[in-house]
Order: structure tokens, then C-alpha cells, then sequence
């Protein structure tokens, strides 16, 4: 941001009235000494002369008048079903990025969520069930596609920024497709919105899984909801934490199913109240004596441990490269190119660093021994 100065004095020199950028100044000064880093917006121009983009672009895009703005295309989930992705133009990458880094990633998320934000892991949140008797995990259907404009909405006011700016950050960082099954109402976002006809749209918005937004947003939101479920598990005694919509309660104290299923239910009913829902497919309650795993990390012991299933998922992919190559592999395994498959089982080995180091220094030289030839690969490892 200018100094106070230079912002008068450079508004002057384009032709704006000094009264008129003297309170605009005083206005951001405000903002800014009451939000810490977090950069003012007055209006939807002021955003765009901070990314420095087109005025005409973007209020298209609040307008939801664009027709390219995002590639879309389905991925086949582990579970069954497809999920569908969301990549935002180039275009709409530069201003999603730039809100994500620059507003975003200064506001405080929920204690117990350990996804999207600094310093946050599947290690630390596996970590706070270790040792439990009792675990009981849930899934949140279709997170992100639940999750609506309105209620991005609600975090851009709750971070400070008037209604009419509030909405247009909304719509920027929200997905509306042409299909039925999203056509609704028009939610009134504010006194005056309404009025701006351009603004007017039966098509409500929600997160695209594939935006840069997304995740931090999708933390914001349930900030609230967080505190609820956090509140109800403390009265059964239980730990509670939140992995994007992987959420987790362990205790290690006497328990029992009956109460795990009131549990559920009374989570159920807050998830509802919000709009969102279970995956009734994902609940999972381990008593004492078995096997418990979050996120992919045994828990059962003081420390969070690789799984077996893991295990044998490395293992087997480096047996099959080591005796019939890369591409022979890959094409068995069904990736589009050996490079696909080597950056998968570095990616694996990276994640098992932070976990097991020894562990993954074994197959880290193991990989590192593969022969990358022409013929082979057309990828090579950095």
C-alpha cells in the first residue's frame, strides 16, 4: 500500500477530487490499523487496481458473464464416484491468488483444523488421536460443492469488508455451472445489492475444488461450526479435529458405541443446520483393541506410524519398477506417462520423510538407482 501521501497526491494527478481521496484514506488507514495485514478494499475498482487487471474482466465475473473462466473436468475418487474439478483461466488464477495470499491467509482459522493453513499437517492432526481406546471418524459429503456463495459471503463480512465488496469477493471466488441442479433463488446479500441488475442471478454459486481459494475459505466457513462440534465433544469427553472434511474424536477413557452414535447425531444435526451432511458410507467406529487410523497414519501407539497399507502400496510400485521398468509400470498401473508414475512414487517416499525418515531414505536410493533412458521415460527427476 502507498503512503497517505503519495495516494492523495497520485489520485489528484489522475483528475479525482482531494476531498473524495482524503476520505477514501482516512477509510483504508482504518481498515488497515483495526485488521493488521489485511489489505482494504472499498470498492470492487479499488481490488482491481491492486491486481491490476481490467475493470471490465472482472466485474464480468461478478456478473457471472463469462463463459470460460474455468476448465472442468471429473476425477475418479478412491472411494467410488467421481469428484468434480474446477480450474480456474489463468485470468481468474492471477485475482484468486492474489485474494488468497493477500486476505485470506491473514485471517485466524478454528484450533481444531489442520488442513489449509502455515505450519498445519496430517502428522500433527494424527498426532492429537494417538493412544486413544475409542475412534470414531466422519466425512462431510461433497465439501466444497456444499459450501455456497452466501456463506463465502458471510466470512468476507466477518473479516471486516462492507456488504457490496463482501459479495463481489463472493462471486469471484465461487463456481456457478450452467446446469439445473444449481439454479436457486437469489439470496439478498445485502440492502442495495439487489438493485444492481448485472449483480441479479438464480444461479448460486459454491467453492470450486480446483481454485486456490477454496481451501482457506472452506476452513473460514466452518470456524463456527468447529466451535459447535468442539463444544459437544467436550461433553462426551472427546478430542476433536478437522482435516479439510476428514473430521476425527478420540478419547482414552471408557466408552461406548451407544454414546459414539449419539455423537454422531447430534454432529449430524449441526452439519444440517448449515447445509451440509454426512457420508453415512465413511462412519467408522473403532473400539479398543482395533486398528485405528487417521488420515492414513496409525495411531495406536505414542506416535503416528506409516500404515501398512502404505506400505505395501511403496513396496509393491518399487518391486515392479526395480524388475520391469518405469513405462512397463506405468502403463500397467494406468498413468499416462512414466514421469507420472515417478513423480506418484516420489511424492509417496516425500511423504514418508516426514513420518519415517529412515524408512523413506531406503526407497529415496532405491528410486534414485532407476535408469532413466530415452526409451524409457521422457521425464527426468530433478
Amino acid at each position: 500500500m502507498a503512503s497517505p501521501q503519495r495516494y492523495v497526491s497520485e489520485g489528484i494527478k489522475q483528475g479525482y477530487d482531494k476531498s473524495v481521496l482524503k476520505i477514501a484514506r482516512d477509510q483504508i488507514d482504518a481498515f488497515e490499523a483495526e485488521h493488521d495485514d489485511m489489505p482494504a478494499l472499498l470498492t470492487l475498482n479499488h481490488l482491481v487496481k491492486r491486481v491490476n487487471e481490467e475493470y471490465s474482466y472482472v466485474r464480468n465475473v461478478v456478473s457471472r458473464n463469462t463463459k470460460a473462466d474455468y476448465l472442468t473436468f471429473s476425477i475418479r475418487k478412491r472411494s467410488g464416484g467421481f469428484r468434480r474439478i474446477h480450474v480456474p483461466s489463468m485470468r481468474l488464477m492471477k485475482l484468486q491468488r492474489w485474494i488468497s495470499f493477500h486476505v485470506l491467509r491473514q485471517a485466524k482459522v478454528s484450533q481444531y483444523s489442520f488442513a489449509f493453513s502455515p505450519e498445519s499437517s496430517t502428522d500433527k492432526c494424527a498426532k492429537q488421536h494417538c493412544n486413544s481406546k475409542w475412534l470414531i471418524k466422519l466425512d462431510i459429503a461433497d465439501f466444497f460443492g456444499s459450501i455456497s456463495e452466501a456463506d463465502v459471503y458471510k466470512v468476507f463480512r466477518s473479516l471486516g469488508y462492507q456488504p457490496l465488496v463482501s459479495f463481489e469477493l463472493a462471486r469471484i471466488t465461487t463456481v456457478a455451472p450452467l446446469s439445473r441442479r444449481y439454479r436457486k433463488s437469489h439470496w439478498r446479500s445485502g440492502r442495495g445489492i439487489g438493485t444492481i441488475l448485472r449483480y441479479c442471478s438464480n444461479r448460486k454459486g459454491f467453492l470450486p475444488q480446483g481454485a486456490p481459494t477454496s481451501p482457506m475459505l472452506s476452513n473460514l466457513v466452518m470456524l463456527q461450526k468447529d466451535i459447535l462440534i468442539a463444544a459437544v465433544a467436550k461433553k462426551h469427553g472427546l478430542r476433536y479435529t478437522r482435516y479439510s472434511d476428514d473430521i476425527a474424536f478420540s478419547t482414552k477413557k471408557e466408552y461406548s458405541r451407544t454414546q459414539a452414535h449419539a455423537l454422531i447425531d447430534s454432529v449430524s444435526e449441526i452439519l444440517r443446520s448449515f447445509g451440509l451432511r454426512l457420508n453415512t458410507n465413511k462412519t467408522i467406529i473403532v473400539p479398543p483393541g482395533g486398528r485405528k487410523v487417521v488420515l492414513g497414519l496409525t495411531v495406536n501407539g505414542t506416535r503416528p506410524t506409516l500404515s501398512k497399507e502404505f506400505k505395501s502400496k511403496l513396496k509393491m510400485h518399487m518391486h515392479f519398477i526395480e524388475k520391469f521398468g518405469l513405462q512397463h509400470h506405468a502403463d500397467k498401473r494406468g498413468f499416462d506417462t512414466a514421469g507420472g508414475l515417478y513423480r506418484h512414487v516420489k511424492g509417496l517416499i516425500d511423504y514418508a520423510h516426514m513420518i519415517d525418515p529412515e524408512y523413506s531414505e531406503i526407497y529415496k536410493n532405491r528410486l534414485s538407482a532407476i535408469p532413466f533412458i530415452e526409451s524409457q521415460s521422457n521425464y527426468k527427476p530433478a
